[in-house]
């Protein structure tokens, strides 16, 4: 990959207190399987689980997979900042178009749920991808149903922007779009 399409220097790892974002890992790969086979937690995302190959394959190119290029998804570690033990992943996504934006996904391990890790590790990334990848706005788009989500990117600062109707899964569904705008 051309080095130039990465505008900014490495901004990994990035603590946030009690949680850490880095570089997903092949050291990753028990932790990350056994949240991501987890039903209930992949219920509302748009990833479907792996097998141990492939989620080995992906962690692998995560690791070193050039951040904030337009288009392009990116997964994230969120770690526990003591142990750096993995706990959830963070997708992240710089939009292409008139406006420079990105688009945030995030999963967590259900042990770690409602500790206020994820919020703390949503805030770290939005301030990133305002620090590190010129972005104007980042958005966070979630089913209407889906009300943990929707609880954290109100607590995050971001507002609702539009419902729209969708189709998820080959189902219709109803989704939120938040946003959090660049501070002057």
């Amino acid at each position: 990959m051309n080095a130039s399409r990465n505008p900014s220097p490495e901004p990994l790892p990035r603590a946030g207190g009690r949680t850490l974002l880095r570089r997903l890992s092949t050291a990753d790969l028990a932790r990350f399987q056994a949240y991501r086979m987890d039903p209930e937690v992949g219920r509302y995302q748009g990833w479907s689980a792996l097998s141990t190959e492939k989620a080995e394959e992906f962690l692998a190119e995560m690791a070193v997979a050039p951040l904030f290029v337009p288009g392009e998804w990116v997964q994230l570690a969120i770690a526990e900042s003591r142990t750096n033990h993995l706990i959830g992943d963070i997708g992240v996504c710089v939009r292409t178009g008139h406006e420079r934006s990105a688009e945030i996904g995030f999963t967590l391990a259900p042990e770690s749920q409602g500790k206020g890790l994820a919020t703390e590790a949503v805030r770290e990334t939005i301030a990133m991808l305002f620090e590190f990848a010129g972005v104007e706005s980042v958005v966070g788009i979630t089913d209407t149903r889906n009300l943990p989500s929707i609880e954290l990117l109100k607590r995050v600062g971001m507002r609702l922007r539009e419902t729209m109707e969708s189709t998820f899964r080959g189902e219709p569904c109803t989704e939120h779009v938040f946003e959090a705008r660049r501070s002057l």
